[in-house]
């Protein structure tokens, strides 16, 4: 029987070790945290009197299946350390605390580590202080356990969204489009305004991506939200905090106060990037993220979801069960 090793119990890993379970297939993940679903399992719905199609909802049910199956081991606080072997013939080692676990016979591998938000926020933002101030993951855990009647402990007033925080900026190594920030902010300004009716909201932006079809920032707009095209210089926090940005109307630098300030951090290739393609051969781009070296069919070592690159919800989704097909059709 197949045995295939899959390095990362989020999302990708997730979805390809339940698709690979459901054919009968014998799968390990090895995770390095204490619990499987990585960072989506504390994202938020984003639905308002509607559904925003935010994604969240493909997940529903998914970690549940992953620690049930029969057919599925989890490796939990644990660390790939090494390879050895051939394509359907691998030999792995695996570390958990100072032990170390062999194992032989895998047949293929995944490399599906997800990512890391941005981990300095030293970038062309200055920062200063952190009352007021809340980052992306931080919002989706506020989407995730809010209440019917509040989304936070207090209305807000005014709410500002910073765009590219940690993107687009060459100080971060991070010149590239993160992909997901527009989508989770978008969605959560709607989700505020269904709360908070009277809020003023303000996206402080570079470029925006249309998140559907249609005049998309129209129907933004049309709800009341503001965009200004500037990048924020500093933001000071506080009670209220504070937005020091370009004026691009009447020039000069302005200052704007907020009751909130909302960091929309974008994703950054994994801590290990570095040492786990070292490990699985694999190769990497310019900006960290990972790559195969040579054909996955061929070589049996697969990079799925975030690990290779920004994706947002439903389109690792969607990588991670074409990567399990590849798998099950070798």
């Amino acid at each position: 029987m197949a045995h295939v090793m899959v390095i990362g119990g989020g999302l990708s890993g997730s979805v390809i070790a339940n698709a690979l379970a459901q054919c009968g297939q014998k799968v390990t993940i090895v995770e390095k945290s204490g619990r499987i679903g990585g960072k989506v399992r504390s994202y938020g719905c984003k639905a308002t009197d509607k559904c925003n199609n935010c994604g969240v909802c493909l997940v529903s049910g998914l970690w549940e299946k992953v620690e049930k199956s029969p057919h599925i081991n989890i490796i939990r606080d644990a660390t790939l350390t090494d390879i050895n072997g051939k394509a359907g013939d691998y030999s792995v080692a695996v570390k958990t605390g100072s032990d170390l676990q062999y194992m032989n016979g895998i047949s293929s591998v995944v490399v599906a580590t997800g990512f890391e938000e941005s981990p300095a926020l030293g970038g062309h933002l200055q920062i200063e202080g952190k009352e007021g101030i809340i980052r992306g993951l931080a919002l989706e855990e506020i989407c995730r356990t809010r209440s019917k009647d509040a989304l936070f402990d207090q209305a807000p007033n005014r709410v500002a969204f910073i765009q590219c925080v940690g993107s687009r900026d060459r100080k971060e190594d991070a010149m590239y489009c993160s992909r997901v920030c527009c989508s989770y902010s978008t969605r959560a300004a709607k989700v505020i305004r269904h709360y908070y009716p009277d809020c003023a909201i303000t996206f402080f932006y570079m470029e925006m991506q249309a998140v559907s079809g249609g005049d998309y920032f129209k129907q933004l707009e049309d709800l009341g939200i503001e965009f200004i095209k500037s990048r924020p210089l500093r933001v000071k926090a506080g009670s209220p905090a504070t937005v020091v940005f370009d004026d691009p109307y009447g020039g000069g630098v302005r200052e704007r106060e907020f009751d909130l300030i909302l960091l929309s951090d974008g994703i950054h290739p994994p801590k290990d990037a570095d040492r786990l393609a070292e490990i699985c051969g694999l190769g990497q781009d310019g900006d960290g993220f990972m790559r195969n070296a040579g054909p996955a069919e061929d070589t049996g070592i697969f990079v799925s979801g975030c690990a290779k690159g920004p994706g947002r919800i439903e389109e690792v989704y969607a990588d991670a069960l074409a990567v399990a097909e590849q798998i099950l059709a070798r």
